[in-house]
């Protein structure tokens, strides 16, 4: 008998809905099938070290979904593909995200992990780039990392020349790039740049910030729109709780110091 390939993996879904509610209804936890956690690599907030996912960000989701008793691995892949699956995916939960008024209607927010500063950097060595403004900067080539709310931000705020990007798929690449002098200014988060500098056996201290372009806007963790509100609120619930308990002060310590 052949059946329709839409109905065969609806029922093939449905059966595995059916299996994860027997096996999970003694344990009271949430089937990992039930939720994608999906995250960029941006250290020190969210990355991957001897293949697993860590992190400031990644400790707090983690303390979420322990108190939420929800099991599900967090995936880390290039940010326009965490993106899009949580634009497109119920049950699909994003961070660190940033809460522009753009993206308002976009998510259902769960609420906010981090503070947010974002830098036009040069190397302190380059003394023959001199920017007072960004007019001055649009004489050199910066380096952007794709679908990053940074990005965006910079080039809805800025005229800068389409021949004078240069795009990244991740924050590692752009910062190798950077360093090589294959682009002589990066778009990046502060606490970010100080930590692949480290990576790269770099100091912190031969960045040099020019020009602030955003310190209004915070991190938040995210869900998709269309996601189970009963799975929403759960998730919701469990941050109030994580948040209220201390542990976001504690690990900025750990890892922002």
């Amino acid at each position: 008998m052949h059946f329709p390939a839409n109905s065969f993996l609806s029922a093939v879904y449905g059966i595995a809905r059916y299996l994860c509610v027997l096996v999970t209804l003694a344990q009271g936890a949430v089937c990992a099938a039930e939720l994608t956690v999906v995250t960029e690599s941006l250290p020190p907030l969210n990355y991957k070290e001897n293949g697993n996912a860590t992190g400031y960000s990644v400790e707090i989701v983690e303390a979420v979904l322990k108190e939420a008793r929800i099991q599900a691995p967090i995936e880390v892949m290039p940010w326009a593909r965490a993106y899009q699956m949580a634009l497109t995916q119920p049950n699909t939960l994003i961070f660190s995200i940033t809460r522009l008024q753009d993206r308002d209607a976009l998510f259902e927010w769960i609420g906010p992990i981090s503070s947010r500063q974002i830098f036009l950097y040069k190397l302190k060595s380059r003394k023959d780039i001199q920017i007072r403004n960004m007019a001055d900067a649009a004489a050199y080539k910066v380096g952007l990392v794709r679908e990053m709310a940074s990005t965006k931000e910079f080039l809805r705020t800025t005229t800068f020349p389409e021949s004078g990007v240069d795009y990244a798929p991740t924050v590692e690449s752009n910062i190798k790039k950077f360093l090589m002098g294959r682009v002589d200014l990066i778009v990046s988060q502060d606490w970010s740049a100080a930590y692949l500098m480290k990576m790269e056996g770099r100091k912190p201290d031969e960045l040099e910030p020019v020009l602030l372009l955003d310190g209004a806007n915070s991190y938040y963790l995210a869900m998709q729109k269309q996601s189970d509100p009963a799975l929403v609120q759960r998730i919701r619930r469990a941050f109030a709780k994580v948040q209220q308990s201390g542990l976001l002060e504690k690990l900025r310590l750990k890892y922002m110091r």
